[in-house]
């Protein structure tokens, strides 16, 4: 009788134990793929301010200081907003002075208000766009940072 009545204590236990890790593991799932498919919204829509960017031909003197770009992807509103981080660098002759198209892209979610300097950033990238005016050659990722 004793021995029954460990076995059932020791078998409800164990089952307790195990329902209560699976309602975490199922509330922790969900808040995971939540951050997950924001961040994923925010890539995309990042990645899309990039070819527009890109695409667009603009010079250090001609790129907006700012520019807005939304973006509704995995049931999230995104805003992204740009600025021109433009630098002039000496080329590897010494003498030769030339812009370096940088912009900093920025995302955040889309409040109506600016991503620059928020506090919920979601992704922050700065890239180089070479050559300094022209079409676009090639695209380099200097930072990427993403915040939680």
């Amino acid at each position: 009788m004793l021995m029954a009545i460990g076995t059932v204590l020791m078998v409800g236990s164990i089952s307790a134990g195990l329902a209560a890790t699976a309602t975490s593991s199922l509330q922790n799932r969900t808040t995971l793929e939540q951050v997950r498919n924001r961040e994923y919204a925010a890539d995309a829509a990042i990645e899309d301010a990039i070819v527009i960017v890109r695409g667009a031909q603009y010079t250090c003197a001609s790129l907006p200081t700012s520019f807005l770009r939304e973006s509704s992807l995995n049931g999230f509103a995104i805003r992204v907003d740009w600025s021109n981080a433009c630098t002039q660098v000496l080329a590897d002759d010494a003498q030769t002075v030339y812009d370096q198209r940088n912009v900093i892209f920025t995302t955040c979610p889309d409040t109506g208000v600016t991503c620059i300097g928020a506090p919920n950033v979601i992704i922050r990238a700065q890239v180089n766009f070479d050559p300094a005016s022209g079409p676009v050659t090639e695209t380099h990722i200097q930072s990427w940072s993403v915040n939680r």
